[in-house]
C-alpha cells in the first residue's frame, strides 16, 4: 500500500529542511580550517595550522629562508603554567621542562596556556594564582 499525503508532506518537509540546514553552512568545516591557519611567516606571509609544531616551523625556515632564525620569520609562543608560576618561551622548552612531549601535550594538572605574547602570558597568571601579584614573582624561561 502506497503512502499517504501526510507522508509525502512529512517527507517534503525533511528534504526542505534538509537543503535549508545546507544553505546555511550545515557541517562544512571550511570555515574553521580557515580560522586555525593562524601561524604565518612574517618574510613570505605563508600560513600554518595553529597545531603546526616548531619543528615543523623551523623546516620551513631552513628550506625557504636560509640565513634566517625562527625569530625572523614566526612570533614566539609563550606557555605559561600557573602551577609553577613559571612562563616558557616556546613549546619546545616547555615540553622539555615538564618531562613531556607534543603528542603527550602538557599535564592535564598544571593549567598550561599558550600566548602570543609574554604579557599575556604573564597576566594570565597572576589571574589564575592569588598570590602572585607582580610580574617579579614569575619565573621566566627561555632555552
Amino acid at each position: 500500500m502506497g503512502g499517504g499525503n501526510a507522508q509525502k508532506t512529512a517527507i517534503a518537509r525533511e528534504r526542505n529542511q534538509a537543503k535549508m540546514r545546507a544553505m546555511q553552512g550545515g557541517a562544512s568545516q571550511l570555515g574553521n580550517n580557515a580560522k586555525a591557519m593562524s601561524i604565518k611567516c612574517k618574510i613570505c606571509k605563508q600560513a600554518f595550522m595553529c597545531t603546526q609544531n616548531e619543528q615543523d616551523l623551523m623546516n620551513h625556515v631552513e628550506g625557504k629562508h636560509k640565513g634566517k632564525t625562527y625569530e625572523d620569520c614566526f612570533d614566539p609562543i609563550y606557555v605559561a603554567i600557573p602551577t609553577t608560576a613559571t612562563v616558557y618561551k616556546g613549546r619546545k622548552v616547555a615540553y622539555e621542562q615538564l618531562g613531556t612531549d607534543a603528542k603527550r601535550g602538557y599535564p592535564k594538572d598544571s593549567g598550561a596556556a599558550e600566548f602570543e605574547t609574554k604579557e599575556a602570558a604573564y597576566e594570565h597568571i597572576m589571574a589564575n594564582v592569588s598570590y602572585i601579584t607582580d610580574a617579579d614573582s614569575i619565573t621566566y624561561v627561555e632555552s
